[in-house]
C-alpha cells in the first residue's frame, strides 16, 4: 500500500481512499495526499476541509477518483 500511496501523492490527483480505523469502523474519503511518512500518510480530506493523519496499515484501498471512474465506465461497458 505504501507504494500505491506515494505513487498517487506524487501524481498529485484527488484520491478516494477506504480505510478502517481504529475501532473498526470502515471509512471513504476523498483526499490530496500530501506525505508519507515512516507508518503514516498525511492528507487534505476534500469533505472536513482539515489535515488528517492515517496509519498506513489501515488503508485498505486507495485510488485516483478520475481512476476510479474510467475503471467503473469500462466495467459497464
Amino acid at each position: 500500500m505504501r507504494e500505491e500511496l506515494l505513487r498517487w501523492m506524487r501524481s498529485g490527483q484527488v484520491t478516494e481512499m477506504v480505510y478502517v480505523d481504529r475501532h473498526g469502523t470502515f471509512s471513504e474519503r476523498r483526499v490530496k495526499l500530501i506525505k508519507v511518512q515512516g507508518e503514516y500518510v498525511v492528507a487534505w480530506d476534500l469533505n472536513k476541509q482539515a489535515r488528517r493523519t492515517f496509519r498506513i496499515e489501515q488503508v485498505l484501498a486507495c485510488l485516483p477518483i478520475n481512476e476510479r471512474f474510467r475503471k467503473r465506465k469500462a466495467e459497464i461497458g
